[in-house]
């Protein structure tokens, strides 16, 4: 009876090592699809003339240098508002979240509303995520969806 609970507890034992091992590989795997030092550029579905582009760090770690259109466009006497830039944020399980401040027209400082970037890096050096813009007005703003490729292929 003891044998039997001893070998019993010994396969329990392997079978969460086991199940732990996949898990890390899985994690391992989604990190991998990252193009390190990668330069991304890409564009929004079914909107012309808007692109999103940005860095990998050469750890893989971080997105830099994150510029993306903002698909909000005015109709009417607004002015126009600036691209989102500069923006950096964490890779996590091969995805990341930025929020890129949006300035008035006319090379204003005043923040006038955001665009949340979302991204997963794919296989292939590829990746995807969508952009939605809000207006400190009230404003609603749009949510559109991008794909990049990297240049580093």
């Amino acid at each position: 009876m003891n044998i039997r609970h001893g070998l019993a507890r010994r396969l329990r034992r392997g079978s969460a090592l086991a199940a732990a091992l996949t898990l890390c590989g899985a994690g391992i795997a989604v990190a991998s699809n990252v193009v390190k030092g990668a330069d991304y550029a890409g564009t929004y579905t079914g909107k012309q003339g808007d692109s999103i582009t940005f860095k990998v760090s050469a750890n893989g770690k971080r997105v830099t240098d994150l510029t993306a259109s903002t698909p909000f466009k005015c109709q009417g006497g607004c002015g126009g508002v600036s691209n989102g830039t500069g923006g950096t944020a964490a890779i996590k399980d091969g995805k990341f979240k930025a929020t890129l401040d949006l300035r008035g027209p006319g090379g204003s400082t005043k923040v006038v509303g955001t665009d949340k970037v979302t991204g997963t890096f794919e296989k292939n050096g590829e990746a995807k995520g969508t952009v939605t813009s809000h207006f400190n007005s009230g404003s609603a703003g749009e949510t559109v969806h991008w794909t990049a490729v990297s240049g580093a292929q």
